[in-house]
C-alpha cells in the first residue's frame, strides 16, 4: 500500500541526547510556543516554571539593563546590557530561556550591540520556604 503522507513525515531519526551547547553565548532564544521558561544560571541549577505562573515583568523601559520575573512563588532578578529584546521577547511569552554568561563556558560576546545577562538572582519566596520544611506524615 503507498502511503500518500510519506513525502511529509520526518525521515531523520529523532535524538533526545543533550546537545554539547551553543559554541557561541546567547542570552536568549524564543519559540512560536512556549509553556515553560527555561531560567538557566551559571552556578545554580536551571528553572523551569511555567508562564501560566508568571504574574508580572518589572523592567527598567527602554534602557535594558535589568528586569525582575515576578511568579507566584519565586523572584528571579535578572541584570545585563541590551536587554531589550529579551524583556519583549518575556513579555510576549515566546522567549524559551534566559541564559546568564557563564566566562568558563563562552567567549566575552564581541559585539556590544548583543543582549548578554550578567547575573541571575533567584529569590524563593519565604512562606514557600516554610512549606517546603513542613514534614508530611508518614502513612
Amino acid at each position: 500500500m503507498n502511503d500518500p503522507l510519506a513525502k511529509y513525515r520526518n525521515k531523520a531519526p529523532v535524538s533526545f541526547a543533550a546537545p554539547d551547547g551553543p559554541e557561541v553565548y546567547a542570552a536568549f532564544a524564543t519559540k512560536d510556543r512556549v509553556e515553560r521558561l527555561k531560567i538557566k544560571c551559571a552556578n545554580q541549577p536551571t528553572r523551569a516554571p511555567g508562564y501560566n505562573n508568571l504574574m508580572e515583568i518589572v523592567y527598567d523601559g527602554s534602557n535594558g539593563t535589568n528586569f525582575v520575573l515576578s511568579f507566584s512563588w519565586l523572584m528571579v532578578l535578572v541584570r545585563g546590557k541590551n536587554l531589550q529584546p529579551v524583556i519583549m521577547a518575556l513579555l510576549a511569552s515566546t522567549a524559551d530561556y534566559i541564559q546568564e554568561f557563564d566566562p568558563d563556558i563562552w567567549q566575552k560576546p564581541t559585539d556590544a550591540t548583543k543582549p548578554i545577562i550578567e547575573s541571575i538572582e533567584v529569590v524563593v519566596h519565604e512562606k514557600q520556604m516554610e512549606i517546603n520544611k513542613v514534614e508530611r506524615p508518614s502513612l
